[in-house]
């Protein structure tokens, strides 16, 4: 009766560890496929992040170019004033 019993405690206990290591396995590659997604994620808010920083330079150049043109307006104004035309 000992014998049969500790065979079937070691049956059992394979099958135990059988179970749990597929499970683990399992649960680790749903964990890869999330960082693999959680990675392609931060690679497009990094890409959208810098688009966007470039959209803003873009915006400033051309509210500099707006500026230097209203500039150069008032100076012909004021040197028109200045010569009494």
């Amino acid at each position: 009766m000992k014998t049969r019993t500790s065979t079937v405690w070691a049956a059992l206990s394979v099958f135990v560890i059988g179970l749990t290591t597929s499970a683990w396995a399992a649960d680790m590659d749903a964990m890869k496929k999330k960082a693999e997604t959680v990675k392609g994620q931060a690679e497009k808010v990094t890409k959208e992040g810098g688009e966007v920083k470039q959209s803003a330079q873009d915006m400033k150049a051309q509210d500099a170019m707006k500026n230097t043109g209203e500039m150069k307006d008032e100076g012909k104004k004021l040197k028109d004033a200045a010569m009494g035309k």
